[in-house]
């Protein structure tokens, strides 16, 4: 059961614009080293866009993802997957089979669509800007 401050904590996060979201998701899933989906009795959730192509749904964490396990979803649960399973595996194989990544939707349906070639391409970038130390840090190793 959640709290309240996190029950405020999730709205907050849900009423950023969807490239805040997006931003902010790419930052804590290289932080954390996984993504969040859901997944139900028959596998893990997918929703078509107006062009009738499959979205897979990505949050950055766990509440995140069971925020939006109501309606058809009620039945689904938060399920981890590993960054590096994550940019190895799922990523190519959605860009192969023409299927999209909805990054951090909302329960408004808000969120980012995108092509798994961006998304892979946008992580990689942050890992190696993550990677890369900061001035104080850098002020430690002299």
């Amino acid at each position: 059961m959640s709290t309240p401050a996190q029950t405020n904590d999730l709205f907050r996060l849900f009423s950023l614009p969807g490239e805040e979201r997006y931003t902010a998701f790419l930052a804590e899933v290289v932080e954390q080293d996984q993504v969040w989906t859901l997944k139900g009795d028959d596998g893990f959730i997918a929703f078509s866009d107006d062009e009738g192509r499959d979205c897979f749904p990505f949050w950055p964490d766990a509440a995140c993802a069971r925020a939006l396990a109501t309606d058809d979803w009620a039945d689904c649960l938060p399920e981890p997957l590993a960054l590096d399973v994550f940019m190895t595996r799922w990523l190519p194989g959605m860009a192969k089979d023409g299927r999209l990544a909805a990054v951090f939707p909302a329960p408004d349906g808000s969120g980012v669509v995108i092509e798994p070639e961006t998304l892979l391409q946008d992580l990689r970038e942050e890992i190696a800007d993550d990677e890369r130390p900061t001035s104080l840090q850098s002020d430690f190793r002299e």
